[in-house]
C-alpha cells in the first residue's frame, strides 16, 4: 500500500497543468460538536481540450483536524493567479481527475516514513 501511494505521488507530480477558476473556497465540518473534524473544501472549473470539468479535490493528501487552522494552512499551497484563477493539475489520461496541489518532496518523504518506520520496527523486533 505504501509503495503504491509513493508511486502515485510521483505520477501526480508529472501531471500537466492548466488555469482554472476557483468557485468555492471553505472549510467543511464533519462529526458531532464534541468530536468535530475540519477539512478544506474547494470547487473549481477548468477545461482541457475545450472540454469543461468541475473539480473538488484539493490534494492527494486529505487532512482532517480538530481546528480549522490546518485546513486553511493546506489551502495555502494553491497556486493563485489574478482574480479567482488557480493552477489545476489534471490526469492526462482522465482529465476529470485533478488537484489544486501536487505532492511536495516533503509530503512524499512523510509517506515514506509512515511506511518505513513500522516496517523497520517490526523487522528489528523479530
Amino acid at each position: 500500500m505504501g509503495i503504491v501511494s509513493i508511486t502515485a505521488c510521483f505520477r501526480i507530480r508529472r501531471w500537466p497543468q492548466t488555469i482554472g477558476k476557483l468557485t468555492e473556497d471553505g472549510v467543511s465540518s464533519i462529526g458531532s460538536s464534541d468530536e468535530r473534524m475540519h477539512t478544506a473544501r474547494v470547487r473549481y472549473e477548468y477545461s482541457v481540450n475545450d472540454i469543461s470539468y468541475t473539480g473538488k479535490r484539493l490534494s492527494p493528501f486529505i487532512i482532517r483536524a480538530t481546528g480549522t487552522r490546518m485546513a486553511e494552512w493546506q489551502k495555502g499551497g494553491i497556486q493563485k493567479h489574478e482574480g479567482d484563477c488557480v493552477t489545476v493539475f489534471y490526469n492526462p489520461a482522465l482529465p476529470h481527475k485533478s488537484y489544486l496541489i501536487v505532492p511536495t518532496w516533503t509530503g512524499i518523504a512523510g509517506v515514506f516514513l509512515l511506511v518505513a518506520i513500522p516496517v523497520f520496527l517490526i523487522w528489528f523486533s523479530i
